[in-house]
């Protein structure tokens, strides 16, 4: 009897240690449920071949990037000029002449590819970081790297081993960027230190198409369930909210910037540094897309150019053609009607628009020219232009063609 109870005694023990395994297990098991609740995101990354864009979707999904504007955020272009100035000065410490940022600004209302050139130490990286600053979105800064050859160093790869897309931090910007209301910038500093047709040719030419739903990339062949939400068919689409930005230096380290890059791009040529601004302290803005680009259509729809202006160029596109073969495109053309009249809203003259387009889509060209033959041309040009426009007009030509004159 005793060896009985002993034996039950010795069995309740047993039961009890084990219902306490098991309410351990079955806490454990919970503990589980809720460690898999918090990390369902890390799961889905582990899944997707596509880590970083599924990340970003998911912190567009918790943190969803909705822009309010306030009335003193709805602002014309001249005052958006002014106010970015005094932005930039006041709390950054960064200082830009108005036409710099007048250009800057047509410029994007020209093209989704901006160019800024210069001596190093001007500021051409600072601006787009500044401008991520005053828009209140930071802007993406990719470091292009000598050894570029292909676009797989922009976009990345599939590993056909692993199987898993080995992302960049340019393709996670781009995709990022369809999830914001407001500007974005990414930019490639130092463009111009691998050559840029290698590895951006595929942008510049969809970004042609006229319909921008067409402006599609490829990143992989075949679709897959556990791809990221806004990668369709294995293509991203690139959000008309987005603008690339080159930086290029002009040295024995870098390739030349072939028509082909500058005929679809605006270049904005920072060669010196501006001089100290006392700004009273100011505040950035709230502004989406829509705002920017509406008010940027609002100037360009129905614009065209002055009769005066009209006629003149005509007579100088005859003239370039014939002494120097070189004629003004259609592409051109339609380029110096959207930027004009953005400049124009920005505070400066119909001249003065024409006069930078002149400069950095037409002249330019002539660089590679042999100038040697070209001296008396190019003194006939500066002659034509004061006929034209005035003798105290289209100074940035003549400067520029006056420096060509000692290329010569």
């Amino acid at each position: 009897m005793k060896i009985n109870q002993k034996v039950v005694e010795l069995i309740d023990e047993k039961n009890k240690i084990l219902a306490m395994r098991v309410s351990q297990i079955g806490a454990g098991t919970q503990g589980a449920v809720d460690y898999e609740g918090s990390s369902s995101k890390k799961k889905a990354e582990n899944e997707s071949r596509f880590s970083k864009l599924i990340k970003a979707d998911q912190e567009a999904a918790e943190n969803p990037r909705i822009t309010v504007m306030n009335q003193s955020d709805m602002l014309d272009l001249s005052d958006l000029c002014d106010r970015f100035i005094n932005y930039s000065a006041s709390q950054l410490k960064l200082f830009y002449k108005k036409e710099i940022i007048a250009r800057w600004f047509a410029g994007l209302a020209t093209s989704k590819v901006l160019i800024l050139e210069g001596i190093s130490g001007t500021g051409k990286t600072s601006l787009p970081y500044a401008m991520g600053k005053f828009f209140n979105n930071p802007t993406a800064i990719i470091s292009v790297q000598p050894s570029w050859r292909d676009r797989s160093e922009l976009l990345g790869y599939l590993n056909e081993f692993t199987k898993r897309f080995n992302e960049t931090d340019f393709l996670k910007a781009v995709y990022a960027s369809s999830y914001s209301d407001t500007i974005n910038l990414i930019v490639l500093d130092e463009m111009n230190l691998a050559r840029i047709e290698y590895y951006f040719a595929e942008f510049l030419s969809v970004m042609e198409m006229p319909d921008p739903s067409e402006w599609k990339i490829d990143i992989v062949p075949v679709s897959d369930v556990t791809d990221p939400k806004n990668l369709i068919n294995g293509k991203i689409l690139i959000p008309q909210n987005l603008w690339f930005i080159g930086t290029a230096n002009k040295d024995d380290s870098t390739f030349t910037i072939t028509d082909k890059v500058y005929d679809r791009a605006v270049a904005i040529a920072i060669n010196k540094k501006a001089d100290f601004i006392d700004a009273p302290y100011t505040d950035n803005v709230n502004m989406t897309f829509e705002y920017l680009d509406d008010m940027f259509k609002r100037y360009q729809n129905g614009f065209s150019l002055s009769e005066v202006a009209t006629q003149a160029f005509n007579t100088l596109d005859e003239f370039i053609q014939e002494k120097f073969k070189i004629a003004f495109g259609n592409r051109i053309m339609k380029q110096i009607k959207l930027f004009v009249p953005v400049y124009m809203a920005c505070g400066f003259s119909e001249f003065d628009g024409l006069d930078y387009m002149l400069t950095f889509k037409i002249l330019r060209k002539f660089e590679m020219l042999n100038l040697t033959f070209l001296k008396k041309e190019l003194d006939e040009l500066i002659l034509m232009l004061d006929r034209l426009f005035g003798k105290d007009q289209f100074l940035v030509s003549k400067e520029f063609i006056a420096d060509l004159k000692k290329m010569a």
